[in-house]
């Protein structure tokens, strides 16, 4: 009796140790995940899922971005659906200024596969956002916003003179 005890002592805690390590999986893999992918010049940077503020507390902080004046930003969105049914949703993205909406970028939607991603791109032309009267010294500020279904994203897109172009001089020859 006591032999059958332990064994049934065992595949309990046989049990409890698979199930723990398959929760440890499913909450880790699964899901939906967004990896965002800015170049500006010859500098890339990338946001990993878990780099977006996602508590109250930092709310406040944003990924950012520095453009020189009349260069162009490249932005790559890249959407997995690591779940066991379709994902579907709509894509928004639009650059915002002191709280106004200077213009839509993107809108599209993506129809994602169980266990399957998408990419979305865009580029955004400095030269096409800066006022016409705009000191050329001067750096502007602006806010990519990415919608995802009810999901928002903000980067910052700091427009600096400094990262411009510069004209190369002509050597006499």
């Amino acid at each position: 009796m006591t032999t059958k005890r332990r064994n049934l002592f065992l595949y309990l805690t046989l049990v409890c140790f698979f199930g723990l390590i398959a929760i440890f999986i499913v909450d880790g893999y699964l899901g939906i995940y967004d990896t965002l992918t800015m170049t500006a010049g010859e500098w890339e940077q990338k946001i990993y899922p878990d780099q977006w503020p996602g508590l109250e507390r930092e709310r406040d902080w944003k990924q950012s971005i520095n453009v020189g004046w009349g260069d162009k930003a490249f932005f790559t969105y890249e959407v997995d659906n690591r779940r066991f049914s379709g994902y579907t949703a709509d894509v928004d993205v639009s650059v915002w200024r002191s709280q106004e909406k200077v213009g839509s970028v993107l809108s599209e939607s993506i129809m994602l596969e169980s266990f399957a991603g998408g990419k979305l791109e865009w580029v955004i032309d400095t030269s096409e956002l800066l006022p016409e009267d705009a000191p050329s010294e001067q750096g502007y500020q602006y806010t990519v916003v990415i919608e995802r279904g009810d999901i928002e994203r903000e980067i910052v897109l700091y427009v600096n003179p400094y990262f411009a172009p510069k004209p190369v001089p002509a050597v006499p020859r």
